[in-house]
């Protein structure tokens, strides 16, 4: 029973988030957001007149390129992620993640289990 409400809360939260990130494209504004699962965040920059609006996939401490506009990451990270600030994106990879089993930051981990 309770674990029907917290999904059922889950499923809510998700559409309410992801109603936001579409409001604000809708409204013409700048969004950022993330689908945090997959580790990559987004930025919208709404086009000028007669220019078309511009999508920007940042994957976690990788780099910032442009994506086309139609691409399913895009429609996914929209209804499954969660807005951001414009900090958190250009900082999207400054604050290390820390290895839970190894209190160390998680590319110095991979490094450790690699053998190097």
């Amino acid at each position: 029973m309770i674990t029907a409400l917290v999904r059922n809360l889950e499923v809510h939260l998700t559409k309410i988030r992801s109603e936001k990130i579409l409001n604000r494209i809708g409204a013409g504004k700048r969004v950022f957001f993330e689908n945090s699962l997959k580790g990559i965040a987004f930025k919208y920059i709404p086009g000028e007149i007669g220019k078309l609006s511009k999508y920007y996939i940042k994957p976690y401490c990788g780099d910032e390129y442009e994506i086309d506009c139609d691409s399913p990451s895009i429609f996914e990270a929209i209804m499954e992620g969660k807005p951001i600030s414009k900090k958190k994106f250009d900082n999207y990879c400054i604050n290390e993640r820390v290895s839970w089993n190894l209190g160390i930051p998680s590319s110095h981990a991979t490094i450790k289990a690699m053998g190097t």
